[in-house]
């Protein structure tokens, strides 16, 4: 796990966006953003690539876990709630593992609990290992 959390720290974008990573294991991985004025739209809600980030983050974060670098072949996310303040938390959930793919639903949820998005993604498992890519 220790270079699964190098990879955590070397994602400079979902840090400079304010993604923080709470926990993470084999298949998943759960993470926070704290909704600023800077995460907002011309509409005064919560950006639609903002939620698509914070999702993103913990897709790639719950896909490369096993120590495989796997890089994203297909994602698409359907949004289901406008948000203007407050923090969003995304969940991934490892739907399907094999030897070249992997599938991997994340939920966005408001601070009460509410669904705000739900993102799919597949990606294809390199036969890099992340200690190779992160030397």
């Amino acid at each position: 796990m220790d270079i699964l959390k190098k990879f955590v720290h070397k994602d400079h974008f979902a840090h400079h966006i304010g993604v923080e990573m709470l926990e993470y294991d084999r298949g998943r991985a759960r993470a926070r953003m704290t909704i600023g004025k800077q995460h907002l739209n011309s509409a005064g809600t919560v950006h639609g690539g903002a939620i698509f980030s914070l999702a993103d983050a913990v897709f790639s974060v719950a896909s490369n876990s096993h120590g495989t670098l796997a890089m994203a072949i297909n994602v698409s996310i359907s949004f289901f709630k406008a948000v203007t303040t407050g923090t969003l938390t995304a969940e991934a959930e490892e739907v399907s593992l094999n030897p070249k793919l992997a599938t991997y639903l994340i939920t966005v949820k408001d601070e009460n609990g509410s669904r705000i998005a739900l993102f799919q993604g597949t990606v294809y498992r390199k036969k890099d290992t992340l200690a190779e890519v992160l030397k």
